[in-house]
């Protein structure tokens, strides 16, 4: 079975991206929240450039036509095998390449809170969001959506109907 150029797209994208992430762990350390940050960058662009290279190509398969729903189908499929990559990595990475570093973070936001003489139970509600905060359905659903939006995007600019002439028997 031959796969769709998006997907393919997609895995390399998702590949691409475990290895940045572990890297910029590896450079920066496991407990630094600024991997977080440079893991997001290098998710945006792969999003940006996969969705546009995705629905190009799509569109080049096509003829050079391509309709709205056939664009976004190839936009959305590159962003969901993309965020899958990156969810079952967030789980791998959190559960087995760095096990405390969510339990530090908790820790450092607490002593952060305590600090400024904020109340237990909001000190106890802030930190299950930062919890949440780190799991693999939070890292989909953040992706997905953001592809979604760059499929659109990628769609209203290389759609492009078939000038097709209807035929007439009269």
């Amino acid at each position: 079975m031959k796969l769709p150029l998006n997907v393919k797209l997609g895995i390399a994208g998702g590949i691409l991206n475990c290895i940045a992430w572990f890297a910029f762990s590896k450079v920066f350390g496991y407990y630094t929240i600024s991997v977080d940050q440079y893991r997001y960058y290098v998710t945006l662009l792969l999003l940006l450039a996969g969705v546009f290279v995705s629905v190009y190509y799509e569109r080049k398969e096509f003829g050079g036509y391509i309709e709205f729903k056939e664009a976004l189908k190839s936009g959305f499929l590159f962003t969901l095998v993309l965020g899958f990559f990156l969810a079952v990595f967030n789980f791998i990475y959190y559960k087995f390449i760095a096990v405390d570093a969510i339990d530090y973070f908790l820790n450092e936001a607490r002593k952060t809170m305590e600090d400024g003489k904020v109340k237990e139970e909001l000190i106890t509600k802030n930190l299950k969001v930062l919890k949440s905060y780190f799991g693999p359905f939070r890292m989909l659903m953040s992706t997905v959506i953001m592809g979604v939006i760059l499929s659109l995007l990628a769609t209203a600019i290389f759609r492009k109907k078939n000038p097709v002439i209807p035929f007439s028997e009269n």
